[in-house]
């Protein structure tokens, strides 16, 4: 199908326009990078990784907008600060800073909605170059997420003893139902 003047013109714009806010962003990101609340620095060396916050047209956010998020964000640390059972759970000791988006749907129990509006930072993919990047969230923010949703830690662990009850009842009703 051949393209028509004007829609040739008009590609040409947007992507001479895409050049222009690649480069805007590129300037803007100094040599830390914000992920979660805390500054990572950029280690040079990793190309793959990469910090990503989403906005809502990807234009860049006035003074008074980044004021107003980082008093929600400092909020959110208040709200987690405040509460008695900060301490981590059992399996948080040693793991990893950073959380996959299955894991933090399994293990936090948050929808993909919410872990949509997470800062992350993306790498390649470990088991096959070719698939799309992965993106790794901050577990501290996950985790404060997850409990202001559900109550606290007691909540959480409440919440997560559910869902293992109702798929080991489903898998029940399954077995049963092949059975006879």
């Amino acid at each position: 199908m051949a393209l028509t003047e004007e829609q040739r013109k008009r590609i040409e714009e947007n992507r001479k326009k895409a050049l222009e806010i690649r480069k805007k962003r590129e300037m803007e990101r100094g040599k830390e990078e914000s992920v979660g609340g805390f500054f990572v620095p950029a280690p040079p060396q990793e190309k793959g990784l990469q910090q990503k916050r989403r906005k809502g047209d990807g234009a860049t956010e006035s003074k008074e907008a980044k004021k107003q998020r980082s008093n929600v964000l400092s909020g959110e640390r208040d709200y987690c600060e405040n509460s008695d059972d900060e301490s981590l759970e059992e399996f948080e000791r040693d793991a990893s800073e950073y959380v996959s988006q299955t894991e933090a749907q399994k293990t936090y129990c948050l929808p993909k909605g919410t872990i949509d509006v997470l800062s992350f930072i993306e790498r390649d993919n470990p088991h096959q170059r070719g698939f799309s990047k992965m993106k790794l969230f901050s577990r501290a923010e996950v985790r404060r997420r997850a409990r202001k949703r559900y109550g606290g830690k007691s909540g959480l662990i409440t919440e997560r003893e559910k869902r293992k009850m109702k798929k080991y009842e489903k898998e029940l009703k399954e077995i049963k139902k092949m059975s006879s």
